[in-house]
Order: structure tokens, then sequence, then C-alpha cells
């Protein structure tokens, strides 16, 4: 079952990445440097919001599958980290239904609950890096790249609360480094799951 469910994550972290990637080539009024990947779910254009729904569910279920896949588990099984990542799951599966206020306009209630769930995401999904690369501890390979990717995370979760603090930072470097952020914490995951999934 652990192999199954680890295998399903690999599949759904991919096409998350992949969807992720969609996000940034269609038309939807959505600037990639300027703007914040939370303002793809409140785009005008009703294809992309679509597209950001369907990229956070993804996230959601392979999340969820790759904390039973840990859970399940008996050779690998760690109980703490199956929660946070079932934790994750569930707060990636919420948050399409609290879109953020796109930037530039007024700060409303909503997006003050959808900024606390960010915050949340953020928090969550690099604080199981380490575990991950810590649960997974054979293949030296793999290891090497999830903590190579727990160092990046690092540095573009730096940069990302610069830019948040330092106003004229903020244009220019906060839609880079949450990009890079989003892409390296789906992307440890997906390795840490790929090992899970091999026999």
């Amino acid at each position: 079952m652990t192999h199954f469910l680890a295998g399903t994550a690999v599949v759904l972290f991919s096409l998350r990445l992949l969807l992720f990637v969609l996000l940034h080539v269609l038309p939807g009024g959505i600037h990639p440097v300027h703007d914040t990947v939370s303002d793809y779910a409140a785009s005008p254009a009703k294809r992309t919001r679509a597209v950001a729904s369907a990229a956070s569910w993804t996230a959601s279920l392979a999340w969820l599958s790759l904390g039973f896949a840990v859970l399940s588990s008996t050779s690998r099984s760690d109980t703490t980290l199956g929660g946070w990542l079932l934790g994750l799951g569930v707060l990636l599966a919420v948050m399409p239904f609290v879109p953020t206020d796109r930037s530039g306009t007024t700060t409303t209630t909503r997006g003050r609950i959808h900024l606390l769930f960010a915050i949340a995401w953020f928090t969550l999904a690099y604080a199981t890096i380490t575990p991950l690369s810590r649960l997974i501890a054979g293949p030296a390979g793999a290891v090497a790249v999830v903590n190579a990717l727990d160092l990046i995370a690092a540095i573009s979760l730096t940069a990302l609360v610069l830019a948040l603090l330092i106003q004229p930072l903020r244009r220019r470097f906060f839609g880079l480094s949450e990009r890079l952020f989003i892409v390296v914490v789906t992307a440890a995951p997906l390795v840490a799951a790929a090992v899970l999934a091999s026999p």
C-alpha cells in the first residue's frame, strides 16, 4: 500500500508542477514577478482561476497521498511527519474557497484569512523537508537532492520575507522568490515520494 500511495503522490506532485507552469503561460492578467501566486485564483480570467484551483487541489491530493504513505510504511513510518503532510493536504484543499484579494485592491477579512492560510502552508511545507530527508535516509543521491532543495527553500523563503517587509524590494523580488519557494517545496516531497514508491 505504501508503494502505491507514494507512487500516486509522485504523479500528483508532477502534475502540480505542470499546472503551476501552465498558470504562467495563460493570458490571465497576472504578472509573474509583480503579482503573487495567490492572485491567479482571483484572476479576471475564468480559465486561469480554474487552473489555479486545480493546481491547489492536485497539491492537496499529493500531500494527502504522501502523508498516508508515510503513515502506512512499516519501515519508515513517522507519525508526526505524516500528520504534518495530511495537514498540508487539508489546508490546500480549503484555500481555493478563500481566495486572496488581488494586489492593489482593498484588504478584506477573506483576504486576511487567506494570508494566514498561506503563511501556514509555507511554514508547514518548509518544515517537512528536513524530516523527509531523514525519512528516506537510504539513497545518498536522493538525500543530497532533498538537502539541496532544503537550502534553496530556506534562501527563497528568506528573500520572500525580506521582499514582503522592505517595500522597494516587494514589486521586484516577492513574486520571483515566492515562485521559487513553491517549486522547491513541491520538488522535495516529489523526490521523497519517488524513494518511498521504489521497491
